[in-house]
């Protein structure tokens, strides 16, 4: 089993929920309160470096790109570098 970093967390401007961004590709919304996983999204084959939810909380701004958990010698300029904007459905965040 891997083990990867959690590179971002930024918390729901009013739902109380927070959001993880990884190194495994992923970001989570999740239930604080209740401790659980609301909502897991599909890799995306490289890290996610850096997670925001604008001021109303119905947008998610996210960063993919190299984070350098493998050092300098595997960061290329050739790597895909991007910056995602995901729509907030509610029931991913209450």
């Amino acid at each position: 089993e891997e083990i990867f970093a959690v590179n971002s967390i930024d918390f729901h401007p009013s739902m109380g929920t927070f959001s993880t961004c990884g190194g495994d590709g992923t970001f989570v919304f999740w239930d604080k309160e209740n401790r659980q996983r609301l909502k897991q999204f599909n890799s995306c084959g490289l890290p996610v470096t850096a997670g925001k939810f604008n001021a109303v909380g119905d947008m998610f701004a996210y960063a993919v790109s190299y984070d350098w958990s493998k050092g300098h010698e595997s960061n290329h300029p050739s790597l895909p570098k991007a910056l995602m904007i995901h729509k907030v459905q509610e029931a991913e965040v209450k």
